[in-house]
């Protein structure tokens, strides 16, 4: 996550299964990193957010730690509940892949 981005683009969703391959635009399958921002507007109450990621992730709401496995790991799921006021709120995702299966999925709903 540090020096100037490779490749920028723009996606509805964090639902990435790469297999054993990469994201392409000239990342490599292996040792690369990505950063996904967002700004959504929440009905107030509470939420949970998910995420799938081979290898680490970290999920933040409004710069609020939510989720921290930042380690080489399988495929592994996890969750976490915050309460939102009504409004927009900044959805931050760091991934990042060391090798072999790349998978990052992320979403939330309401409870």
């Amino acid at each position: 996550l540090s020096g100037a981005p490779t490749l920028v683009t723009q996606h509805q969703a964090i639902n990435f299964d790469w297999g054993t391959g990469g994201p392409g635009g000239g990342i490599n399958n292996d040792n690369f990193s990505a950063l996904y921002t967002r700004s959504d507007y929440f009905r107030a109450g509470n939420y949970r957010f998910y995420a799938t990621a081979d290898d680490g992730i970290r999920l933040y709401v409004d710069n609020r730690l939510l989720i921290d496995s930042w380690r080489v790991q399988p495929a592994t799921n996890y969750f976490a509940d915050v309460n939102l006021n009504e409004g927009y709120h900044l959805v931050r995702v760091e991934y990042y892949e060391a090798g072999n299966v790349a998978k990052v999925i992320v979403s939330w709903g309401r409870m």
